[in-house]
């Protein structure tokens, strides 16, 4: 038996019945939009025209919601339910009468066949009854009964609110978007709909913290409101102001989030919210600073400074403060380095870089947000090391060529390493390729400092014609790119030659001569002011002012005549030293007389002239007595006169070595000439001999001859100028001989005649040694002329003072037994002054041979004035009955005589010796030997005293003694105060301080005969500090030697455009010690700068 699924009427039921409900189910589908969008048009509208509030809104929706779910049920989920069986469906009878009732013809068969079918399981007859029935209706198609096309008629319902939702949407779109975005969000509250709206300008709703943000509004419509106003979310209502067409706030120092909304004519727009983001921020920062090691500096650190200065070489470190950074980057001009961060937190990065070159250098920090807003960037300055700099002013000793003085500047930004000289010498036309060095002395920590070198080139073997090149050169101490090194220009010094110094000395000598003659007139002029001056005095019991003005002048012309006579002084120094560096063949005699006259030149002023001007001069402050006054001036009229004197002797004698040096180097060069011409002589009788060379060789010769010619004039009118001329032989016969010798062989030479030319050669020869060995003949014949008239003649005036001290001794001894009121009184005093007039011719005779005679030192000169002096006075008592001041003044007078007469025996024995050495036969007892020590003086002189003390001499035999040993005392007084103003410092000598005073003391002891026990004590101690003194004049000595360098050279004093470099140099010194050594070499160099600003 067929199942029942198996039979078709069953599968035709199911088809009908899923039709049906397919049908069923787009009916519901009809009516559900058609509900739906009638119910959605309307509250659409009635919320787009009242705007509800959000609980009606929360009702509508909801409602909404409720019915759209129940229509749902009903009309599609229902009819889907049954369409899937998922809810019960109709029963296959139910299907069978609702399709009965559309085909009725079916209607009882198909009920028929369903109750059959329960009974066809148990029933063969009911299931054949079922087939039969089966077989009848299979034809009719059930699902025929549903017919979709009937839902037709009800698409009117839906069609009207479709068409109005469509309507809508292309006229009205609001109506339908606004208002279902409020029935939807019915829990938010919306504003009225403004006639125009809020255009918010702002591209980025994003601040950041603690800087100002603003909002920027603008009004689109028709119609626009002309104020605006920012509601925050406080309900703070804040008035937006307005810039042109739009409108503006600023919230400051944004801190937090915030939330608003704007308001205008009555309406509102949508709540807005500002973010808040954190910028990237640098807290702070530090470098540290490490100096390249060889600036000494200490690290320093500086605290949020960018831009700064450093030394070439620094190693700079960075260490920076971050806080919202992601990265750092630091970009510099060439190169760039990122340094990572850790996000959201404060954190320090580090960076360091060696610098070496000045760049600038930006800051950029960077986190997800933003970067930095403003730029940070920095300048980074290298300071280099710059090259050191070197500046030299030198001064060379253009007379001498004893030194060179280099003085000058050095000085680097951060210090000095070295400091030399470089020089080379060339001889002659030698040049020596390589330079050597000197260092010199350098402060390293001192950057600006002054340099002073006192360079003695005796040391380097310089001599005439020599050149020498030198510069100097200074190092810094670079330690990053090495010791630079800065040299000054390249300087000469060319030493003169022969001839240059010959024509230099010459010039100096005139220059002397000049000073000296100058001297003389000034030296007249004061003497003749000053005897008006005591004219203008006498008779006078008080001054007027023209009176004063007179002395005044007076003084002042006194103080011109010392500087005239110091720079003469100086002259004569220059000129002695010259002489002793470069004429090496300087005759010993003539450098004696030299040294001599330098002697003479230092006496010219004594010190007692000083001392009367300087109590003139008091006088004339405290308006003091006239008489006062004159009796100055008399004494001052003495001391001018004997300086005017002076001053002529000092010139005549000046004269008269110069034409003795003249008279030697003529003899020299003619000698030299014979030499050259005998030698040119043998060179033109070799074979091979070139007439050119031997033809210039001669006129050389020729026009060398030609100058010896003209200094012959020149020694000549030398010696007219003389007092005294010295009488020569007249050798212009030979001269005129030799040039004509000379011109042959020049003839000779020219016609290319050697041989011929040797004849006239070796004869102009012979007859220059003819005519030297005649000058020199001469010169030794005038040497002992004079010589020996000069000890006639000295020697007559000893003997004459001799006698005139006996007669004065005698004078005197009569005076004191005379009475005032005995005619024999006024008889003594014509005999005094016969005295008188005898010691004037004595010293006319002594002047006139201390012209002649270089010995005679000024002492001597002036012990005469002395004398005189005493008798004139002695005279003057006399005359006024004054016994007993007239016998002081004889004592005196005697005792200058004795004097005298002592100082010029001792003369007289040095000429005769001078004249026994002329001769080559020394007197006997005088063997030449080393001279005796003060020491040694004084101590024969203390045993002369010791002896006569014990006795056997009396009378005019014991005052001859004592005079000579008061003499030999004042000798050894004069000796030791040259010694001290020669040796000592400031005039001071060791162990011979006092020493002076005491051997006066002595001298006057032994002028009265006074031989006492004290008197001998003294003379011992007097030895005993002499040997003291001359002890450590010699230690003094040996050390100066050691140093290579006389005493003379130390106590020169510099050049007075150096004295600024020395006394800079103090300065520097005392700054050394003023300034801590620990000190920044920074703040060492401003104070060396600010030191430098005081001294322009």
């Amino acid at each position: 038996m067929a199942k029942r699924e198996d039979i078709e009427v069953i599968r035709n039921i199911r088809r009908y019945k899923r039709k049906y409900y397919t049908n069923l189910l787009l009916r519901g589908l009809i009516w559900t939009l058609a509900c739906l969008l009638g119910v959605f048009l309307v509250l659409a509208f009635a919320e787009y025209l009242a705007h509800f509030s959000s609980r009606v809104r929360t009702l509508l929706f909801f409602g909404f919601s409720g019915l759209a779910l129940v229509i749902l049920y009903v009309w599609v989920l229902r009819p889907l339910g049954f369409l899937f069986s998922i809810t019960k469906p109709l029963t296959d009878e139910e299907a069978a009468q609702r399709i009965g009732a559309y085909f009725p013809e079916v209607r009882d068969k198909l009920l028929n066949v369903l109750q059959l079918q329960q009974l066809a399981i148990s029933n063969p007859l009911a299931a054949a009854g079922v087939r039969q029935k089966s077989a009848e209706i299979s034809t009719v198609h059930f699902d025929a009964a549903v017919d979709y096309s009937s839902n037709r008629q009800y698409l009117r319902y839906l069609l009207p609110p479709l068409a109005l939702l469509l309507l809508a949407a292309f006229f009205l779109p609001e109506l339908i978007t606004d208002s279902t975005k409020r029935l939807v969000s019915y829990q938010q509250e919306f504003k009225p709909v403004a006639p125009f709206q809020f255009q918010l300008l702002n591209d980025d709703m994003q601040a950041f913290r603690n800087e100002d943000f603003t909002l920027k509004l603008q009004f689109a419509g028709s119609t626009v409101p002309q104020t605006a106003y920012m509601v925050t979310a406080e309900g703070r209502r804040i008035k937006m102001q307005r810039e042109g067409n739009y409108f503006s706030h600023t919230f400051p120092k944004v801190q937090e989030a915030k939330s608003f909304h704007f308001e205008a004519a009555g309406f509102e727009s949508d709540d807005y919210t500002i973010a808040l983001a954190e910028r990237p921020d640098l807290k702070g920062f530090r470098v540290k600073l490490q100096y390249p090691q060889y600036l000494g500096k200490d690290p320093a650190v500086l605290d949020n400074t960018g831009s700064f200065q450093v030394p070439e070489g620094t190693q700079v470190q960075w260490q920076f403060f971050t806080a919202a950074t992601d990265s750092l980057r630091l970009r510099f001009s060439q190169d760039s380095i990122s340094l990572k961060g850790a996000p959201g937190r404060e954190q320090q990065l580090l960076f360091s870089k060696t610098m070496l070159a000045s760049q600038s250098y930006q800051v950029e920090l960077k986190n997800r947000w933003s970067q930095n807003k403003e730029a940070i960037e920095y300048q980074l300055e290298v300071i280099p090391d710059r090259h050191p700099q070197v500046s030299l002013n030198r001064f060379s000793d253009t007379l001498l060529y004893n030194y060179v003085i280099l003085a000058g500047n050095v000085s680097d930004d951060y210090g000095l390493s070295r400091l030399q000289v470089h020089y080379r010498l060339s001889k002659g036309n030698k040049e020596e390729g390589r330079y050597k060095t000197i260092s010199l002395p350098l402060q390293r920590s001192n950057l600006s400092q002054t340099y002073y070198y006192r360079w003695q080139l005796d040391s380097l073997g310089i001599a005439a014609g020599d050149r020498l090149e030198y510069f100097v050169q200074v190092w810094d101490n670079d330690g990053v790119n090495g010791a630079k090194a800065s040299r000054t220009g390249v300087y000469m010094l060319k030493l003169p030659d022969a001839k240059e110094v010959e024509e230099q000395i010459s010039k100096a000598e005139q220059q002397t001569q000049n000073q000296l003659d100058e001297n003389l007139k000034q030296a007249r002029q004061l003497k003749d002011q000053l005897k008006k001056a005591e004219e203008r005095m006498r008779g006078k019991n008080q001054l007027n002012y023209q009176d004063e003005k007179v002395l005044q002048d007076l003084v002042e012309e006194r103080r011109k005549l010392e500087e005239a006579v110091k720079k003469l002084q100086e002259q004569q120094e220059m000129l002695n030293e010259q002489k002793k560096r470069f004429d090496q063949q300087q005759d010993e005699k003539i450098a004696e007389k030299a040294e001599q006259l330098r002697q003479l030149m230092d006496e010219l002023l004594d010190e007692e002239t000083k001392k009367l001007y300087e109590e003139l001069q008091k006088l004339l402050e405290e308006k003091s007595n006239p008489d006062d006054l004159r009796n100055v001036l008399e004494k001052l009229n003495r001391k001018e006169n004997n300086l005017e004197k002076e001053l002529e002797r000092t010139l005549e004698l000046f004269k008269r070595m110069k034409f003795e040096d003249k008279l030697e180097k003529n003899i020299d060069k003619l000698e030299e000439m014979s030499q050259e011409q005998e030698e040119l002589s043998k060179q033109s009788e070799e074979k091979n001999a070139d007439s050119e060379e031997l033809k210039q060789k001669q006129q050389e010769l020729n026009e060398e001859f030609k100058e010896l010619e003209q200094e012959m004039q020149e020694m000549q009118k030398l010696n007219q100028d003389l007092k005294n001329p010295n009488s020569m032989e007249d050798t212009n016969q030979e001269q005129q001989e030799i040039k004509k010798q000379q011109e042959q062989s020049e003839q000779m030479l020219e016609e290319a005649k050697p041989k011929k030319a040797s004849k006239p050669q070796q004869k102009a020869a012979e007859q220059m040694r003819q005519m030297q060995q005649k000058m020199k003949q001469m010169q030794g014949g005038m040497e002992m002329e004079s010589l020996q008239e000069n000890l006639d003649h000295l020697r007559d005036i000893v003997d004459n003072l001799v006698k005139l001290s006996f007669d004065q001794e005698a004078l005197m001894k009569e005076f004191r037994e005379v009475n005032q009121s005995d005619p024999r009184f006024v008889e003594l005093g014509q005999k005094q002054l016969k005295f008188k007039d005898d010691a004037v011719i004595m010293e006319d005779s002594l002047r006139s041979l201390a012209e002649r005679v270089f010995q005679i030192r000024s002492f001597v000169t002036r012990e005469v004035d002395n004398m005189n002096r005493y008798m004139e006075e002695s005279v003057e008592a006399i005359k006024e009955r004054k016994k007993g001041v007239a016998a002081g003044k004889q004592q005196f007078a005697m005792t200058s005589m004795n004097n005298l007469a002592l100082l010029l025996d001792d003369i007289l024995q040095q000429m005769q010796q001078q004249m026994a050495d002329a001769m080559g036969n020394p007197q006997k007892g005088q063997q030449k030997g080393q001279k005796p020590t003060l020491g040694q003086m004084q101590q024969q002189l203390n045993e002369r005293i010791s002896e006569l003390k014990k006795g056997g001499k009396s009378g005019r035999e014991l005052s001859e003694e004592l005079a000579r040993m008061a003499a030999e005392q004042e000798r050894i007084r004069e000796a030791l105060k040259e010694m001290q103003e020669k040796f000592g410092k400031d005039g001071k000598l060791p162990g011979g301080e006092g020493l002076q005073k005491m051997m006066e003391q002595t001298e006057t002891e032994l002028v009265n005969k006074k031989l006492s026990r004290e008197l001998v004590e003294r003379q011992q101690e007097i030895q005993t500090r002499l040997l003291e003194a001359e002890k450590a004049m010699l230690e003094r000595e040996l050390d100066e030697e050691r140093k290579g360098e006389t005493a003379k050279d130390y106590n020169k004093q510099a050049p007075k455009a150096l004295e600024e470099y020395l006394k800079q140099k103090e300065r520097e010194i005392e700054l050394i010690r003023s300034v801590p050594p620990k000190l920044n070499p920074f703040y060492k160099d401003e104070i060396n700068n600010y030191f430098k600003r005081l001294e322009q």
